[in-house]
């Protein structure tokens, strides 16, 4: 008997250790000659086979389970038209199907994974609903900065579609937001959802991934992703419009530690995160020295927070560039609390806080910072 059971602990033990393989086949209409790659998230290539008269067929090692892309290449000769879809693979068949006229759309993928069958239910819904956004931006993209007919810089038309782009930005990332939280609310139990908001810009509007990532599961909010996005969401909600603007460490050009009364009595504070290095920075503050109407208003202030590490870099650029607006830095670079608490991730970086020290807007464009003020103020 004792022999038996020896047979059978080293029969579990090479089942455990038996190697995976995936097979992958699948029939992708009106491809003559591409191909069908997968890399791994790091970039790494696990398999890459030929597209022949729309039919693919390929067996593999499959090292580990978990996400990978794929790329669909209708023409070999052009590989910089590549599609990349979001796939989970575990040893096992997968058949593929897709049209080289609706590449835009995910592939219908066939499957015993439970989490690649997920996937395909949430993006074959998502990359519908996204696709007539992304066919507006990609419009106004080719006439911005396309090689064929680009509108020329500077024009009104060209600030007039720039101001489009942006609108469509927002919109879709709205629609991804709401395709990821009716899936979460369909779907309570699943186990791509951090993996899915990991895949977009969920710091943009963090008020509504927030709420999608508090339905999440205890096991998907433990996940690497979730973890991340657990961490990041919760900083970004302290900053949410109206909240508390966080304090500003450092001192002033004169040694002395900033005091937000300073600005007391103001109605609208610019923050602005920048480095004496940073040429953007540098044009940009010609360009508010320019704003005389906005500087020379009694209800607007600027606080310019620098994350420079030298502070005789920092001073001379102030001097050089006569910033007459209050300068502060505590003069640790990247590693200053000012950029950990207010959650700057780029420099420069424009924040608008009101007269009682409380989020009016984050992370506001350069070019959209006029307009901005101006409605707060409420000039106009």
């Amino acid at each position: 008997m004792r022999y038996l059971y020896f047979f059978l602990f080293v029969l579990a033990i090479s089942s455990c250790n038996r190697t995976k393989y995936i097979e992958l086949d699948g029939t992708i209409t009106g491809i003559s000659e591409g191909t069908l790659i997968i890399k791994d998230p790091q970039g790494g290539q696990l398999l890459t086979t030929f597209i022949t008269d729309g039919k693919f067929q390929v067996k593999n090692i499959l090292q580990k389970p978990g996400f990978y892309d794929l790329y669909i290449v209708p023409d070999i000769q052009k590989d910089y038209k590549k599609k990349l879809y979001e796939v989970y693979l575990e040893g096992g068949a997968y058949s593929i199907t897709a049209d080289k006229d609706k590449l835009y759309l995910y592939p219908t993928i066939k499957s015993d994974s439970k989490i690649q069958n997920e996937l395909s239910d949430y993006y074959t819904t998502a990359t519908t609903d996204e696709h007539a956004v992304k066919v507006q931006g990609d419009s106004i993209s080719d006439l911005l900065y396309g090689k064929n007919t680009p509108v020329v810089a500077a024009s009104d038309q060209y600030f007039d579609l720039q101001k489009q782009l942006k609108v469509l930005t927002e919109s879709l990332s709205t629609v991804q937001a709401k395709s990821l939280a009716d899936y979460v609310n369909k779907n309570p139990q699943n186990d791509i959802e951090a993996f899915v908001m990991a895949q977009v810009d969920y710091k943009k509007d963090p008020t509504a991934y927030y709420a999608i990532y508090k339905k999440f599961t205890t096991e998907q909010k433990n996940t690497d992703n979730g973890k991340a996005e657990g961490d990041d969401l919760g900083q970004l909600m302290k900053l949410a419009e109206g909240a508390p603007a966080p304090k500003i460490s450092g001192k002033t050009l004169d040694g002395k530690p900033f005091d937000k009364n300073a600005v007391n009595g103001k109605k609208v504070i610019l923050v602005e995160f920048w480095q004496s290095n940073s040429e953007v920075s540098t044009t940009n503050h010609v360009k508010l020295l320019n704003d005389v109407d906005i500087l020379v208003n009694k209800n607007f202030a600027i606080v310019s927070v620098s994350l420079d590490t030298k502070r005789d870099a920092w001073v001379s650029a102030v001097q050089k560039g006569k910033l007459p607006w209050i300068q502060v830095s505590d003069l640790q670079g990247q590693a200053s609390t000012n950029m950990i608490d207010w959650s700057v991730s780029t420099v420069p970086t424009y924040d608008l806080v009101d007269g009682n020290w409380h989020i009016i807007k984050r992370d506001i464009d350069f070019n959209d910072l006029y307009d901005e003020i101006n409605k707060d103020l409420k000039i106009n």
